[in-house]
């Protein structure tokens, strides 16, 4: 009995270990329509909350250092090339998205758990965006969806070798109740049979 017990709380907790893979799972043309269904606002970069790094908050578009996203009249976030900054998220997440501005193929965004990095991405790997900078182009500034397949991260890092990565409204969908219910019902089982074997 032992044995079933301590196979079945393994087998539990494997299960509802995060896998290391990303992807990209859609990307919706600029204007920006908000957050998809099931995620909720993390920052729309009013303040700048869970922020560290080399950033600026900024608004509207500065020939040759920033350009606002495509009909964004609102105030978000810009990182200068050579430069990156960190987002600190509480909860972590499942999936994230946020509204991508003139997307170049030298802006990179990476997803940490933690101190370890889950993923990375470059303005290349955004499905049909051209990633040349185009600031007017509705293509080249989109609503970008991020699924972790399993994982969840509690950081994200912009970073750009040239001027500039900008961004606006992340949004982000928690994990679900079952996942936590069936990671902490496998260590309870390896628990109880961890247990039971002592003399």
């Amino acid at each position: 009995m032992r044995i079933n017990l301590l196979a079945l709380g393994t087998v539990a907790a494997l299960a509802a270990m995060p896998a290391t893979a990303m992807t990209i799972v859609s990307a919706n043309n600029g204007p920006d329509a908000g957050p998809p269904a099931g995620q909720h606002l993390i920052t729309n970069f009013d303040t700048a909350a869970g922020l560290s790094g080399n950033y600026a908050l900024v608004s509207g578009s500065v020939s040759g250092q920033y350009a606002a996203p495509y009909l964004d009249g609102s105030q978000y976030l810009n990182v200068y090339g050579g430069n990156a900054a960190s987002l600190a998220i509480s909860p972590t997440l499942k999936a994230v998205s946020f509204y991508w501005g003139s997307i170049d193929t030298y802006n990179t965004v990476k997803f940490f758990s933690g101190a370890t990095l889950v993923g990375s991405f470059t303005g290349a790997d955004v499905p049909a965006a051209p990633a040349d900078g185009s600031q007017g182009n509705p293509v080249n500034n989109r609503r970008v969806n991020f699924n972790f397949d399993g994982a969840s991260v509690d950081r994200i890092e912009f970073s750009s070798s040239q001027n500039s990565f900008e961004l606006d409204t992340v949004a982000g969908a928690v994990p679900e109740p079952a996942s936590w219910a069936l990671l902490v019902a496998g260590f309870g089982l390896v628990g109880a049979a961890a247990r039971r074997r002592r003399p």
